[in-house]
Parts: structure tokens; C-alpha cells; sequence
């Protein structure tokens, strides 16, 4: 089942969707979309994925960051910070409104980043968190947009707009320190082949995390863009937090 979901943050409307199994779930996972996507995300990677959770009996929640999908607010105000102080307001509400799951948070490439801020500041949130494909080189991609002609704001980047204050803020981000303050079970999932965020980056980013766990996917890239690498990407999600139940 679909959910319509709205968040209010800082005057901004977060829309959302819950999709709820089709008996009682006891598990939720909130998944946070990644640089330019939303709670779809590309090709249907988080839909997919909500509904393959929802056959192993666990809810899934997605929401658009400000700025992006149909969430209100503008693009060119993106920021790392932001975003984690979204992912914080969105499991307040959706715990206040399913107060008898046990909470997860799934964060993917820059949602990862939010993620991660969002867990070592408030360990309470939830119970496990999950770092698919961490863009720990998330400064390295955007720094060519400085190179271009600016516009108004910023970088034409897409037809968005990449405002200069993320550039230096995704260069100056230290995802292995903001992981190495993490106080709960962390899994890093990363596709062998993606060229986006490479493998390398998320078996770093585990090895700083106080007992995190890395786990690679021989030939998947950087949305799991093959059937078979969803499936098992959603099965691998599922042990995981049943095996920790």
C-alpha cells in the first residue's frame, strides 16, 4: 500500500510516500535519494527497492530533499548540513505517526552523506543505518563546475543550479570523520563497478566506522542498474536488519 506523506521543515513542504507491506511491518526503513534524484530515483532504483523490502515484510519511506522531486524550496540552496537536518525532521515525524517500528535509515551517494551527519548527531534516531554507494569524493565530482561559466547563483549544471557555497562545502566534507563518530551497526553497500563513487571509497568509509561492515556487489554500478544486482541488494538489506531484529 501507498502512503502520501508531507513533512514541514523550516516553511518548506517535504513530500513523501510510505509503502507499507501488506501485513504488519515491524521494521521501517527511511531511504534518503541521492544528487539530483528523488525519492524515485534513477531508473526506479528506490521503488524497486521499497517494493521488494515491502515483500519481506518491512515499510519503506521516501521522501524529496528540499529542493528536489516535488519537495518545495530551491535547488540552489542545497546543502549537505541541510539535508541531514531534513533526514532528522522527516524520522521524527514518521516515528510519531508509526511509533511500533523499529527504525533504519538508508542513505545513497550524497544522501549517504546526510545520513551519516544525521546518525552521529542523534545515535537516538535509529537503530541501524545503511550507506550505499557513501560520495566521499563528492567534492572531487563537483569541482570541474567551477570551471564553467557561472550564472546567476551559481553553475548551470542540468539545467540546475549548483550554488558555490555547496561546491565548498562538498569539498571541505570529511565523510570519514563524520563516520568515525558513528555509534550504531553501519553497513556500507557498494557496487565493484561503479564509476561514480568507486568501491574503494565505501570500504574506507567502513573501516572508520567503529564496527562498520562493508559489503561489495561484484559487477554492479553506482544504481544497481541490472535486475539481478536489485534483487540482490534488497536481499542483502533485509538479512541484514532481520539478523539484527
Amino acid at each position: 500500500m501507498l502512503v502520501p506523506l508531507t513533512v514541514q521543515h523550516h516553511g518548506r513542504s517535504l513530500i513523501g510516500s510510505a509503502d507499507l507491506p501488506a501485513r504488519p511491518a515491524r521494521e521501517g526503513i527511511l531511504l534518503l535519494h541521492g544528487f539530483t534524484g528523488s525519492r524515485i530515483e534513477y531508473t526506479y532504483l528506490f521503488v524497486h527497492l521499497a517494493r521488494l523490502l515491502n515483500a519481506r515484510g518491512i515499510a519503506v519511506f521516501r521522501f524529496d530533499f528540499a529542493g528536489c522531486g516535488e519537495s518545495e524550496g530551491d535547488f540552489a540552496d542545497l546543502s549537505i548540513a541541510d539535508q541531514a537536518e531534513q533526514a532528522g525532521a522527516m524520522l521524527d515525524c514518521v516515528q510519531a505517526d508509526y511509533p511500533d517500528l523499529r527504525w533504519h535509515i538508508l542513505g545513497f551517494s550524497m544522501g549517504a552523506l546526510a545520513a551519516t551527519l544525521a546518525a552521529a548527531r542523534r545515535s537516538e534516531l535509529a537503530s541501524l543505518l545503511l550507506l550505499l554507494a557513501p560520495a566521499g569524493n563528492m567534492g572531487g565530482n563537483l569541482k570541474p563546475l567551477a570551471l564553467q561559466p557561472s550564472v546567476a547563483g551559481g553553475y548551470d549544471y542540468l539545467g540546475l543550479t549548483i550554488s558555490e557555497a555547496l561546491l565548498q562545502e562538498a569539498e571541505a566534507f570529511d565523510l570519514g570523520t563524520a563516520a568515525s563518530q558513528l555509534h550504531l551497526p553501519t553497513l556500507v553497500l557498494h557496487g565493484a563497478d561503479d564509476v561514480v563513487v568507486p568501491a574503494r571509497i565505501g570500504e574506507t568509509v567502513a573501516a572508520q566506522i567503529p564496527g562498520g561492515r562493508f559489503q561489495g556487489f561484484a559487477q554492479a554500478d553506482h544504481v544497481f542498474a541490472r535486475i539481478a544486482h536489485r534483487q540482490q541488494l534488497a536481499t542483502a538489506i533485509a538479512d541484514w536488519v532481520e539478523q539484527r531484529a
